[in-house]
């Protein structure tokens, strides 16, 4: 059996793993190595400081690097995508949004999905593996350390879905987020879901910190089943009634739902009534994100036809609100994720944003 990473382990673990294979004073020990691992981001055993209880760690431990750089760009707008190759062969996608002051790190939690969404990239490619959690935060201390700048936010809305691959991810949110190193904030960590109601009612029953979101996209089952085939294996409902036992579990008084706007699939009065009918009794926030080109067979929405499409939504009474995909120009906006290995989407087929309408 392969001898556990230290980063794959979850921070308040590490003294505990620390005394069961006989390191001395392993509390101490253990403190040191998480403002190495989590604070400086540490990617070698020359940067842990373990003085004379080197031996003993490495006899038991592993510190190889997880991830290679494989590729950067930029976009005109400051947005950067790293493409990283895993140990095993894989490669995942990071972007790293710049936004006045913040520094959001859009990360990915596998290679490839198996949700298999048709509007986007990353599920046309199915799954390949997990990411580790050690994997997931050493994306993030690769890029702090190329870019010299300090992520503020992290959102788990790269490839492959999150709570698919639950017990990573919550480690990778509770090591961003320990105390004793440089944390992000844990309501800058947002957890995104396309719908597993086990994996949300799990994460309602251990009062999860981190924000979730879901990705709802249709509030009529024919067509979410359409577009997310996950919906065939959760009925509408039974969806919105876990985000509701989410709700009252984690005392989270507004619960925000991503709705890619696909233009003569879910943007008509059918749909917004569907939503209206169905959305009742959850205070939510809706996030409509005009659709980006991925190849597939669908259209980017122009930007009336999304304003007429949030105009109708105000009859349902909570925030809606349009956000528009850093880079998408260059391959880097939501659900455009592939690692590269797809065919180039077109380059014509984005919703330019009007100026002063969207930021970043």
């Amino acid at each position: 059996m392969p001898l556990p990473h230290l980063r794959d382990l979850r921070h308040d673990a590490l003294a505990g793993a620390f005394e069961h294979v006989g390191v001395e004073r392993a509390e101490s020990v253990s403190r040191r190595l998480i403002l190495a691992l989590h604070g400086r981001g540490a990617l070698d055993w020359d940067e842990l400081p373990l003085g004379r209880s080197a031996g003993r760690v490495r006899e038991h431990f592993r510190f190889e690097p997880l991830l290679e750089e494989a590729r950067v760009r930029e976009a005109d707008d400051g947005t950067r995508k790293f493409a990283f190759r895993l140990r095993s062969g894989e490669v995942i996608e990071t972007v790293l949004i710049r936004n006045r002051a913040n520094r959001t790190l859009c990360v990915s939690s596998q290679a490839g999905c198996a949700m298999g969404c048709g509007f986007c990239a990353t599920g046309a490619m199915g799954l390949l593996r997990n990411m580790t959690a050690g994997e997931i935060t050493e994306s993030k201390a690769r890029i702090e350390r190329e870019t010299g700048e300090r992520v503020t936010d992290v959102v788990f809305m790269g490839m492959g879905e999150p709570l698919h691959n639950y017990d990573a991810v919550m480690t990778a949110c509770a090591n961003l987020n320990v105390q004793d190193a440089a944390p992000i904030a844990r309501k800058r960590i947002t957890v995104s879901t396309s719908g597993l109601v086990d994996a949300i009612d799990r994460y309602a029953a251990e009062r999860q910190p981190w924000r979730l979101h879901l990705s709802l996209h249709s509030a009529i089952q024919e067509t979410r089943e359409r577009i997310m085939p996950i919906a065939r294996l959760h009925p509408i409902r039974e969806l919105l009634d876990s985000m509701r036992r989410y709700q009252e579990s984690c005392s989270v008084k507004w619960v925000t739902l991503q709705y890619v706007a696909l233009p003569g699939v879910n943007m008509d009065d059918a749909h917004v009534d569907a939503l209206e009918r169905e959305l009742r009794g959850l205070r939510t926030i809706l996030n409509v994100i005009p659709w980006n080109d991925t190849g597939a067979d669908f259209r980017a929405p122009t930007w009336a036809e999304v304003k007429d499409f949030t105009t109708r939504l105000r009859r349902l009474r909570c925030p809606v609100k349009v956000r528009y995909s850093a880079g998408k120009q260059e391959g880097m906006g939501c659900g455009q994720l592939s690692a590269e290995t797809l065919a180039a989407a077109p380059s014509t087929g984005h919703m330019i944003a009007p100026p002063g309408i969207f930021t970043a």
